[in-house]
C-alpha cells in the first residue's frame, strides 16, 4: 500500500501530520511507500516522516522543460495515481491541494482530507 501526503506549502504542523498517519498505520498496514511532490510545506513534512519512520519515499517532481506552467498539475496526477490512500493537509484554499482532492475523488482514492488554518475571505 502507497499513502500520499499532499497539502500546502505553508503547512507546517508536523505533529498533526505523524499523528494523523500514525492513527491511521496503527489500524492498518505501514505503507510500502510514502508518496509525495518534493516541494515545501506538507512535502517536506512527508519526506521528514518517511525517513523517522523508515518508509521509502516516493518522489514526483513537477517537470516544467516537459509541461511548462502545467507541470505541476501533472505532477498531482502521477502522485495520486502511485497512491492507495491519499492524506491531504488543506486549509480550504490552496488550488494545489484541491486539485489532488478532486482527482483523488475521480480516482476513487482512499482519501483523508485533514484542515488546517482554514482561511476566510476575512482573513
Amino acid at each position: 500500500m502507497n499513502i500520499a501526503i499532499v497539502g500546502g506549502r505553508d503547512f507546517s504542523d508536523y505533529t498533526l501530520l505523524k499523528e494523523s498517519l500514525l492513527a491511521y498505520i496503527d489500524t492498518h498496514e505501514t505503507p510500502e511507500n510514502i508518496v509525495s511532490g518534493g516541494a515545501k510545506g506538507a512535502d517536506t513534512l512527508a519526506a521528514q516522516f518517511a525517513t523517522e519512520m523508515d518508509i521509502p519515499l516516493l518522489v514526483f517532481k513537477p517537470d516544467y522543460q516537459k509541461y511548462g506552467r502545467g507541470a505541476t498539475l501533472v505532477r498531482n496526477t502521477q502522485i495520486i495515481e502511485n497512491a492507495d490512500v491519499v492524506f491531504a493537509f488543506w486549509d480550504g484554499q490552496s488550488k494545489g491541494t484541491k486539485d489532488s482532492i478532486t482527482k483523488a475523488k475521480k480516482l476513487q482514492k482512499e482519501l483523508h482530507i485533514i484542515s488546517y488554518g482554514e482561511k476566510t475571505e476575512e482573513n
